[in-house]
């Protein structure tokens, strides 16, 4: 059991690393426009409104990586069942994903294409973290 708590704990700490460098990387193509305050809602609300189409590709790249390598590190980790715990991770990830899209605007392309990357793509690592027999 606390093998399998590990595996999803290390599994989402490596997915919002992932997540975190693919967006820095994204903030360094794409700057936010001069004055927007990161702490406050209605300033990312209103860059939100203006970010380019690439800018968004990134984040979606980010959930993508992020989804990839969790699941890949859950199920090397995981004891027995590696692609639940993939899955698990992925469905944390989801979650995660639909409070950030309610909380802030995105494009309904993004709402649907970004809602559908987390779970494949866990369980996509999750089955390159199978360790072979």
């Amino acid at each position: 059991m606390g093998k399998s708590i590990l595996a999803v704990i290390l599994g989402l700490v490596v997915a919002f690393a992932l997540i975190s460098a693919v967006q820095y990387i994204s903030r360094l193509v794409y700057p936010l426009p001069a004055g927007v305050d990161m702490t406050n809602p209605e300033s990312l609300k209103a860059a939100m409104a203006d970010m380019p189409i690439g800018a968004l590709l990134f984040v979606l790249l980010s959930y993508v990586l992020g989804s990839l390598g969790r699941g890949w590190l859950a199920s090397r980790l995981a004891p027995k069942s590696n692609l639940v715990h993939a899955t698990i991770v992925g469905a944390i990830l989801l979650i995660a994903g639909i409070a950030n899209l309610i909380m802030l605007p995105h494009p309904v392309w993004f709402w649907v294409a970004s809602l559908a990357v987390y779970l494949p793509a866990a369980y996509f690592g999750g089955k390159l973290g199978v360790k072979p027999a």
